[in-house]
């Protein structure tokens, strides 16, 4: 009895030490908070449905400079460069620290598979950050698209050709 009643003891002393220690948990790497002001270029990527979606990439740098790659059902495919200027680049970049987009899921559910996907990738200084079915996702997102895509789009015959995209 003696023996059961020490027993009893060590692990009533030992489990809270335990829990508190590296063996459990806090062996985990804590997360650096990426902060929003150091952002380098916001991205988005319009992906395929099961029909003709275009297939196209926008980039813009914080420096003014768009990229704009059509691969697949787009006017013209390749990658494209252009200068929209700073302010515009500003403009985007105000928008993800607004709504503080480095806060935002890494993935959202994509309850209908047939809509093109809408992912984003925010670069920043150090690191960057991906969001996946963004469509699907707070609607400042799609708010932030939809400017990228009035800002990005190859419309016109401004954008200097700078090579070709490869295709998965």
């Amino acid at each position: 009895m003696k023996k059961f009643s020490l027993l009893i003891l060590f692990l009533a002393g030992i489990i809270p030490a335990m829990a508190q220690s590296k063996f459990i948990g806090s062996d985990k790497k804590k997360k650096k908070k990426i902060v929003s002001k150091d952002i380098v270029s916001v991205g988005i990527h319009r992906t395929l449905c099961f029909g003709q979606c275009p297939d196209y990439k926008i980039e813009i740098n914080k420096k003014g400079v768009a990229t704009y790659t059509g691969m697949r059902f787009t006017p013209d495919t390749g990658i494209f460069t252009k200068n929209i200027g700073k302010a515009k680049a500003k403009e985007i970049i105000d928008m993800c620290r607004k709504y503080q987009i480095d806060t935002c899921s890494e993935m959202y559910e994509n309850r209908i598979p047939d809509l093109p996907g809408l992912n984003f990738v925010i670069k920043y200084a150090k690191g960057k950050k991906s969001i996946y079915s963004a469509g699907f996702g707070p609607e400042f997102l799609t708010e932030i698209a939809t400017r990228m895509d009035e800002i990005g789009m190859k419309k016109d015959n401004t954008w200097k050709k700078i090579g070709m995209p490869k295709l998965d």
